[in-house]
């Protein structure tokens, strides 16, 4: 079973986190669906997700999202996600 903690930080700083359930192993897929999911929990809009970012988190189990990485405003400082396999 997998768990994403995803994480909104402002100014260095944990300010909003959840910990998602995957239900089953993050593969290129089904990431997209799971970020959704975080996104509507925590209330904000859903990043572009680029097929580098996939592998980045596949591989190293971290991805940062920033503005650039937004279409619309945001008023956080990075969306973080962290794999616990």
């Amino acid at each position: 079973m997998t768990k994403i903690w995803a994480k909104i930080v402002i100014n260095h700083s944990v300010r909003k986190s959840v910990v998602h359930d995957c239900g089953e192993k993050i593969h290129e897929f089904n990431f997209y669906n799971n970020v959704r999911e975080i996104c509507e929990q925590l209330k904000i809009p859903t990043p572009v997700i680029l097929e580098t970012y996939i592998r980045t988190f596949l591989d190293f189990n971290i991805l940062k999202f920033k503005q650039r990485d937004f279409l619309e405003e945001i008023n956080f400082d990075q969306f973080v996600l962290e794999s616990g396999e």
